[in-house]
């Protein structure tokens, strides 16, 4: 795999195979912590971006690296992802006692899952404009989240999904009390307030409060709502941030593909085991 140290929109170019030594004394230097989070987005991360989401699946080997860190006694697994929580179950098959966070933060351990009165209203409203969107703009569709709702874009043509992905950003995007949300090929409005960054904070200070000790937090991701992660990482900590693929991104380091991510597990599993 190639990884490098990145804040810059371009991908690592080709390597040897093997990780190069910034991440490597990272993730050593985080190996010695007596607390680790690692977090991981799903789609694009441990699995490849596929054209239906429900065929979606984690490579082999890294639901196997995933399963042996999870068995770890002073290390914490987490997925945090924007799919919602029942999706992110069935594809992603998690290992015993994984943390899960779903729809960016809005779903997941200790996340209050009733609305009020007020939110229930404006999210009926938002579910009629963004299918509204979606009926009249072909290849695109609309997904149901219990506080939010989806307008998806990979199977339209780009015209088409370029428009959708407007109408629906500049019209209930920008409702007062709706949070606007853009990723790889969709449009996420929802109605309370939630992102990645917030869910991996709760994460880890849920985890400071159990074990007595804050974890060393590595997170890993491709889209551009896994920003919101690397943000809220503290490097001065000993966390490591790890983007996959193109794009701009404040995370420290870089690598390609779901494959170099197989391999960044692989070695995580050695010296977390050893």
């Amino acid at each position: 795999m190639s990884a490098s140290p990145s804040s810059s929109s371009s991908p690592p170019a080709g390597g040897d195979g093997a990780l190069l030594s910034e991440l490597r004394a990272a993730i050593d230097a985080l190996s010695a912590a007596p607390s680790v989070l690692l977090a991981f987005d799903f789609d694009g991360v441990l699995a490849p971006i596929v054209e239906q989401p429900g065929a979606a699946r984690s490579l082999p080997a890294s639901a196997a690296s995933l399963a042996a860190l999870a068995r770890v006694d002073r290390v914490s697994v987490a997925l945090v992802s924007g799919r919602a929580m029942a999706s992110l179950r069935e594809v992603a098959d998690p290992p015993d006692g994984a943390l899960l966070v779903a729809s960016h933060g809005a779903e997941g351990d200790g996340v209050p899952s009733d609305l009020d009165d007020e939110q229930r209203a404006l999210l009926a409203r938002v579910v009629e404009a963004v299918r509204a969107v979606a009926d009249a703009h072909e290849g695109t569709h609309l997904e149901l989240k219990p506080a939010g709702a989806v307008l998806h874009t990979r199977s339209a043509a780009r015209d088409a999904a370029a428009e959708a992905s407007r109408l629906v950003a500049d019209g209930p995007g920008a409702w007062e009390g709706v949070r606007a949300l853009r990723g790889k090929e969709v449009v996420e409005l929802s109605v309370v307030e939630a992102d990645k960054g917030s869910a991996l904070v709760a994460l880890r200070d849920r985890l400071a409060e159990r074990t007595g000790t804050r974890p060393v937090v590595l997170y890993a991701g491709d889209d551009v709502t896994d920003e919101d992660a690397f943000g809220a990482l503290e490097p001065a900590a000993g966390d490591v941030g790890v983007k996959v693929g193109d794009g701009e991104t404040a995370a420290e380091f870089r690598v390609g593909t779901p494959e170099d991510v197989s391999a960044l597990l692989q070695h995580l599993v050695s010296v977390l085991r050893g």
